[in-house]
């Protein structure tokens, strides 16, 4: 099963476009909701395949600079039909910028498009070990079977396939996969660590996910 692309509605004020979350819901995303600029910042992670964010106005930009410095993934924003602020707010960054009002099927075929052009430019598919990765095709193998995988624990496995042999710290990867305001929550990476390892108990190798998500975790043993 392929993994489902996750995608953060979020807004630097008080509004968010709140009502898209069934519609993107239906269409098979993972959705986050994030209220004002510092829940969207604690929120971003690399889970965020995508970001719809509502701009208020100019008077945000100097937020939406510094989003853009922490979220690498592909940046949407919603914002008033302004063209001074349409071309500031490329200037600085963003993927695509969409006025208001706008039509729900325009949206849903803009952030399609999006994601088609993120897959262009996926890494081709490769191997660590006993893993093989496609994250074009959001598919990870292990021995050539596939790992049954939610969001969570595809991008776990995604961010220690950067540096295999390499300890993370646990605060390092609560940051990373589900972001800041998750840096303490311990039990949420043990829950999604001891999945992964049960679907690989047993296995021809003892060599792979190695440590504890207590002290420290890594692919594969160095």
């Amino acid at each position: 099963m392929n993994v489902p692309y996750g995608i953060l509605i979020g807004g630097l004020g008080e509004y968010i476009d709140e009502y898209l979350s069934p519609l993107l819901t239906s269409a098979g995303y993972y959705v986050q909701i994030a209220r004002g600029a510092a829940v969207v910042f604690s929120t971003l992670n690399r889970q965020t395949d995508l970001a719809l964010i509502d701009l208020p106005g100019s008077d945000h930009l100097d937020l939406l600079n510094a989003l853009r410095t922490q979220y690498p993934g592909t940046l949407v924003v919603l914002g008033p039909r302004h063209d001074r602020l349409v071309v500031t707010a490329f200037a600085q960054g963003v993927d695509d910028y969409v006025t208001r009002p706008f039509r729900a099927d325009e949206l849903m075929a803009r952030v399609r498009a999006q994601l088609r052009r993120w897959q262009r430019y996926a890494p081709p598919p490769f191997t660590l070990g006993p893993f093989g990765f496609d994250l074009a095709a959001r598919t990870i193998t292990y021995h050539g079977r596939p790992l049954e995988l939610d969001l969570s624990s595809f991008t776990l496995l995604s961010v220690l396939a950067e540096a295999p042999y390499r300890t993370f710290t646990p605060e390092e990867l609560l940051a990373s996969v589900w972001g800041r305001g998750q840096i303490h929550n311990l039990p949420l990476l043990a829950a999604t660590w001891q999945g992964l390892c049960q679907q690989i108990a047993g296995g021809p190798s003892t060599n792979v996910l190695v440590g504890d998500s207590y002290c420290g975790l890594a692919l594969l043993r160095s």
